[in-house]
């Protein structure tokens, strides 16, 4: 099974590797692939090039042999809806997909594009953290209970995962970046020089 956890990555942060090797050591995956944004749908546009964004994932997870950078999304012009990515991932293996989220993005699914699509085309870990909750109705039909059922099903099964990841944020991490300060308890070190050799996220004339 293949992982795929999208995101702007704008910048990557402890939280979003931790996330990444929890569930990627709790499902045994052959492997995560973390998939840049090039125009989200659902949250702000990038405020790094993508070019910048490629090479702070490639620095903080180097390495790492279960975590790739994937960047089908970046190559394809317009917005980046998760369906068109799996629909061509699809196309090039036969290993079954676990589409990553996490539990605010879930309880707002059925408003993405084509929700009943990507169930087709790939399993939902949904990442909850202690203290928020997903709505309980939502998809209860698909529901399973452990990694063991969704390597089962090709697909369409949805697996609710408690991830204690650590509590940071990327806006969180560019708001220290534009006050002048360099959160390296939340970043990679290779990311934190990266983003300091480049200047990235400071504020004009810093």
């Amino acid at each position: 099974m293949i992982g795929i956890l999208g995101g702007t990555f704008d910048p990557i942060h402890r939280g979003h590797l931790q996330i990444a090797t929890r569930v990627s050591a709790q499902l045994g995956l052959q492997q995560l692939q973390l998939m840049p944004c090039a125009l989200p749908v659902h949250r702000d546009q990038p405020h790094a090039s993508p070019e910048h964004r490629c090479a702070m994932i490639s620095l903080a997870i180097e390495g790492d042999s279960n975590l790739a950078l994937n960047t089908l999304e970046l190559e394809r012009k317009g917005p980046s809806y998760s369906v068109d990515s799996l629909r061509e991932i699809r196309r090039t293996t036969d290993a079954s997909l676990a589409l990553v989220l996490g539990a605010d993005a879930f309880n707002g699914f059925a408003g993405w594009k084509s929700p009943r699509e990507i169930l087709a085309l790939a399993h939902l870990v949904v990442c909850c953290r202690p203290g928020f909750e997903v709505e309980q109705d939502l998809y209860a039909e698909r529901r399973v209970d452990s990694a063991v059922e969704l390597s089962n099903r090709a697909a369409g099964c949805i697996l609710l995962l408690r991830v204690d990841a650590i509590d940071c944020s990327s806006s969180a991490v560019r708001a220290a970046l534009h006050a002048g300060e360099t959160p390296r308890q939340y970043l990679a070190p290779p990311v934190a020089d990266y983003i300091d050799q480049h200047n990235l996220y400071r504020k004009p004339g810093d």
